[in-house]
């Protein structure tokens, strides 16, 4: 008894230290897990679930194992970008750009409409943390343009009320709040950040900050937005470094001769365009004869498109053939001048070249509202007459101060500076915020040109008249008071009841939905919205498509979209829709749907889609707002009818296709061996071939047919295509690597053989002797299979995934796996290389892919298909593969994987240089680069025109086409283009008879109506002969046929056989010009009532 208790007691003691040991270690795993995931210094791979925290060490989560690794790392290894969340930012900044943003904080004071435009975009963009600044509580002034805080809200701190909104824009940028008070408070705590931004401050506030970044080398960044007016000021500092000035992919081009001169001349092969400018940088590679060239730096000067110089050649060797001429980006520093120093005598970046004396006017309205400010302990009230004067009065003293004083001021601009001071508008606010932005990550990465150093913007043109009655501009402690100072009620009152249609809810969609929510579009029962956007949110969608959150992924857009603008305005009357926009669809959206609308706006990210769109509003006499982005460019153009031209009047000249030839046998640039990876490899293999197998196995009484002579009318191509795939198929996934290890035995060595054979390296075109592996052919270097090379070993295991997906084979992650691979590599027998003689390789560049030769009927080799396929069928049912569908954002399905090392093996063939695996996906996924910056401000002045539309249509004689702009802008340069609208070209039919594309010429007859009364009113109404009349293609009266002079007495609906039902039919009537020619006249629509 003794013993037995002795030995329970011990055993319940071993348990009780077991119980307590783990107790402690998991109570420390989550004390541990909780503290790295609110540390101040944590960044989060939601993917893998790492959390990065200090600058040393890293936990991980991954496949249920937990790891802790500590090392010193450099921010390269610090920072992973997440590609699936950043891969359009990363193609416009660079992965190095990414990493200087992502390790940099950032301080924001002033969270107006405007700060939260500038927090929004920074968060999206993955600073490492952002600061929120203010020590204002949100008022009735607020709701107009600052889309985080409601009603309820009013009172709060608005950096305590938009924090969390911000902080949830992104997992990677880390949000805090600050109070302090930044007149008394010590500006130490300023030296952590590497950027500050102030809104909303005072001019001495501003100063002493500035003051202090500029000898702590801070960088300095000061906006606002007053009225109808805004400004951004930038100070870098005095060394500030900028390794790339215009984020433009480096100009290479080929060369065809360099002189040996002083100095010495290059010259580009025929039709290829340096497109270089004086100063820039080259260096050469390839060139042979003339080797010193290769590797050095010259600075050019251009002489013509297709030469330059690069200063003393005369000491080289004689150039003797091909070369590359390729564009160095070397870094260089810029000097700012503090804020006090630019006050008198600005250097301001010119933004509207109609207005090129306003950006200094608004300067001096600028400093004088500060003193203003100081004399009165308030801003100048709305539309007060006797504030105005007092203003304009002390502008007279603020302008005496400057450098150089202004000859006249413009009393009418600062009077309606004075007038809209207090107040705002959200296209203002959201253009504002998104160049200070993206200057602020300029700042953070030396990514583009920094602003030099001020800009100034207007949009007079959406005021009214100054004579107007001033009580409609008074607030009135409501949602819009910011913007009822500047628009007035009747404006906003018109707002709620406009009816628009937005094509489009993605990066733009999504600014333009918070913009109307703001605005207070549609919040009337006559108004509303309808947006249209088939596509789901992605991840990648979520970095500048701020509407969306996580939870959202895979959801409808447009649904989405439309419940995130009601939750900024409770009373937008938003339809969401799913439908295309296409012909296919215009039973949805009809003559009268669009005939319902006031206003189209294209929100689309391609061409064709918004031709279409173009098309339907210019038929159906519509006002469009045009937008679009390219990373750091954008666009608006605004199209009004009977006044501009559409947006389809002028086009860009369509872009050349690459030769066959180039692409399956000469590629030079990468852009050629994705293509052919793209189109060639995966949609061969994995597309074309599975889909030419379905269809055979789709026909009809197949296994009949089969064993019928010739196979009964079966597509010949088919069968054997078919037959191939079947005698090769695999049975598990051994056979998909080793299937995969023979394509690259083909892809990469044997048709590299064969076109060495067909011509060796010393092969001549002519008696000349002239060589065919010249520029631009590349000569091929064939690639022996490496198991030590990475992209040979991605390309094996890439090809076997997706073959054995084709084929329905499962397979182990461990089947994937290098030791796997090497065992089945070493038993594939590679059968030797056996030259074809005779085989007929495609050299003309201009010449069309040839039409696969199909076997014919008599053919041996087909009738030994179709019985192999017979023979097969008797042992096995018909059965389908599967075809895989390109997907360019899934990183787990392997697409980008097989198309990026088959690209990169293909270009290490030909020696071209060899790109990132996210350069691949963007030329095979044809994504373009993107960024929320850019979408913020391209929205704000689409919304701009937006307001002038509303005004055109609901003013008695409208606006004057020059108050409306198009846009061009860069926001890498930074630079601004507003131009006029284009006029609507006159086309000319005969003598004084003009039309424009907006005419269009509705005929009501009756529905009894005869071709002769037609054209008996066309000669009556227009004085015009009509030479012809067409429908389509279809010619319903040509009066030089004969027998169609009988047709004059018949009924149209007869003549043109038209349904029953169908209202009208759109007509072609053409006419003889003065010259005898026939020339089309405007559209017509004849109607049957």
């Amino acid at each position: 008894c003794v013993l037995f208790d002795s030995l329970f007691y011990s055993i319940c003691l071993f348990f009780f230290f077991v119980f307590f040991f783990f107790f402690f270690f998991f109570f420390f795993f989550f004390f541990f897990f909780f503290f790295i995931l609110h540390t101040n210094k944590h960044k989060i791979d939601s993917t893998n679930f790492q959390f990065y925290f200090n600058k040393t060490t890293t936990f991980c989560l991954r496949r249920g194992e937990i790891h802790f690794k500590t090392q010193k790392m450099s921010l390269a290894e610090e920072f992973v970008i997440d590609e699936s969340l950043y891969s359009r930012q990363q193609l416009m900044m660079g992965e190095t750009a990414m990493k200087r943003m992502a390790s940099s904080n950032v301080f924001l004071s002033g969270l107006s409409g405007l700060g939260v435009e500038i927090a929004k975009n920074i968060a999206l963009a993955g600073v490492k943390s952002l600061t929120l600044h203010d020590t204002v509580e949100a008022s009735w002034r607020d709701l107009s343009t600052n889309f985080y805080i409601t009603p309820e809200e009013l009172g709060r701190n608005r950096a305590e009320i938009v924090h969390p909104k911000v902080h949830d824009l992104n997992p990677y940028t880390k949000c805090s709040i600050s109070k302090i008070d930044l007149n008394t408070s010590d500006l130490s705590f300023l030296d952590e950040f590497k950027c500050v931004i102030l809104t909303d401050a005072q001019l001495d506030q501003q100063i002493r900050i500035n003051d202090y970044c500029h000898e702590k080398g801070i960088r300095f960044i000061s906006a606002d937005v007053r009225g109808v007016f805004t400004w951004a000021f930038c100070d870098f500092g005095e060394n500030f470094e900028v390794f790339d000035k215009n984020g433009e992919e480096l100009k290479e081009v080929l060369i065809s001769n360099v002189t040996r001169a002083n100095p010495g001349i290059v010259n580009t092969l025929p039709n290829h365009l340096h497109g270089l400018e004086d100063g820039d940088t080259v260096t050469f590679k390839e060139v042979r004869g003339m080797t010193e060239l290769n590797g050095k730096q010259f600075p050019i000067k251009v002489l013509s498109p297709e030469s330059f110089s690069i200063g003393d050649t005369s000491s080289f060797s004689e150039y003797e053939r091909e070369g590359i001429s390729v564009e160095v980006k070397n870094p260089f520093h810029i000097t700012s001048l503090r804020l006090k120093d630019s006050l008198t005598n600005p250097s301001i970046v010119p933004s509207d070249f109609s207005k090129m004396e306003s950006p200094i006017q608004i300067h001096v309205a600028n400093l004088t509202l500060h003193r203003f400010i100081t004399q009165y302990g308030k801003y100048p009230q709305p539309w007060n007459k006797s504030d105005s004067v007092a203003f304009l009065k002390m502008a007279v003293e603020v302008n005496a101060t400057l450098k150089n004083p202004l000859e006249k001021l413009d009393e009418k601009l600062l009077e309606q500076f004075s007038f809209t001071s207090v107040g705002g508008i959200v296209a203002l606010t959201s253009f504002t915020g998104g160049v200070v932005a993206q200057e602020c990550l300029k700042a953070l990465s030396g990514k583009y040109l920094p602003l030099n150093q001020w800009v100034y913007l207007d949009s007079v043109e959406v005021l009214p008249v100054l004579e107007t009655d001033s009580s409609q501009f008074q607030p009135t402690n409501s949602r819009l008071d910011s913007q009822r100072v500047c628009l007035g009620q009747k404006l906003c009152d018109e707002l709620a009841k406009t009816r628009l249609f937005m094509v489009g809810c993605g990066a733009i969609g999504c600014e333009m939905m918070k913009n109307y929510a703001m605005l207070g579009v549609a919040t009337d029962f006559e108004g509303g919205i309808t947006v249209t956007d088939n596509d789901l949110i992605e991840k990648s969608n979520l970095n500048r498509q701020f509407l969306f959150k996580t939870k959202d992924l895979q959801k409808p857009k447009s649904e989405s979209a439309a419940t995130a603008a009601k939750v900024m305005n409770p009373s937008i009357r938003v339809k969401p829709m799913l439908d295309k926009v296409s012909r296919d669809t215009e039973n949805i959206f009809s003559d009268s749907f669009f005939a319902n609308q006031h206003i189209i706006v294209n929100a689309l990210d391609n061409i064709e889609a918004r031709r279409y769109v173009d098309s339907r509003c210019v038929t159906s006499g519509k006002p469009l707002v045009e937008s679009g982005t390219l990373g750091p460019k954008g666009h608006v153009q605004i199209v009004v009818p009977h006044m501009t031209e559409s947006y389809g009047s002028t086009r860009d000249p369509p872009e050349k296709d690459v030769p066959f030839c180039t692409l399956k046998s000469f590629p030079n640039i990468i852009e050629h061996c994705v293509e052919w990876s793209r189109d060639s490899a995966f949609g061969g293999i994995f597309v074309s071939k599975p889909m030419q197998f379905n269809q055979l196995m789709d026909e009809n009484n197949l296994i009949e047919r089969l064993n019928q002579p010739y196979g009964s009318g079966l597509d010949l191509k088919i069968v054997r295509t078919t037959s191939r795939l079947l005698q090769g198929r695999p049975t598990n996934f051994v056979d998909c690597l080793s299937f995969a290890r023979l394509k690259f035995e083909s892809y990469f060595k044997k048709q590299s053989l064969q076109l060495l054979h067909s011509f060796p390296l010393d092969h001549k075109t002519d008696d000349k002797g002239t060589l065919f592996w010249t520029s631009p052919r590349r000569p091929p270097k064939p690639l022996d299979f490496d198991l030590n090379d990475e992209t040979h070993c991605t390309f094996v295991i890439a090809l076997a995934r997706l073959w054995a997906e084709v084929w329905g084979i499962p397979y182990q992650n461990i089947e994937t796996e290098k030791d796997n691979l090497a065992k089945v590599i070493a038993s594939v027998a590679i059968p030797k290389f056996q030259p074809k003689s005779g085989k007929e390789i495609v050299t003309d560049e201009k010449a069309k892919k040839p039409e696969e030769k199909k076997p014919k009927s008599m053919d041996e080799e087909f009738e030994g298909h179709l019985k192999f396929l017979a023979e097969h069928f008797k042992q096995e049912s018909p059965f389908k593969l599967k075809p895989i569908e390109f997907e360019k954002d899934d990183d787990s399905n392997g697409h980008i994987d097989f198309i990026s090392s088959t690209s990169n093996l293909r270009a290490r063939v030909y020696a071209i240089p060899e790109v990132d695996r996210l350069k691949v996906k963007a030329i095979a996924g044809r994504i373009m680069p993107a960024i929320a910056t850019t979408t913020a401000a391209i929205s704000g002045c689409a919304s701009l025109e937006f307001l002038k539309l509303v005004i055109h249509l609901n003013k008695k004689d409208g606006l004057p086409i020059e108050s409306f702009k198009n846009l061009f802008m860069n926001l890498a340069l930074p630079f601004w283009a507003f131009t006029e609208p284009g006029v609507a070209a006159k086309q000319k039919i005969v003598g004084e008879a003009t039309f424009t594309i907006w005419d269009r010429w509705d005929i009501r007859l009756g529905v009894d109506a005869t071709l002769d009364q037609l054209l008996q009113f066309i000669k009556t109404s227009h004085k015009l002969d009509v030479g012809g009349v067409f429908k389509g293609v279809t010619m319903v009266f040509v009066p030089v046929i004969p027998t169609h002079m009988k047709r004059k007495t018949q009924k149209m609906r007869d003549l043109l056989k038209t349904k029953p039902g169908v209202k009208y039919e759109d007509l072609i009537l053409t006419f003889s010009d003065d010259e005898g020619k026939d020339v089309s006249g405007p559209p017509v629509r004849f109607f049957f009532e």
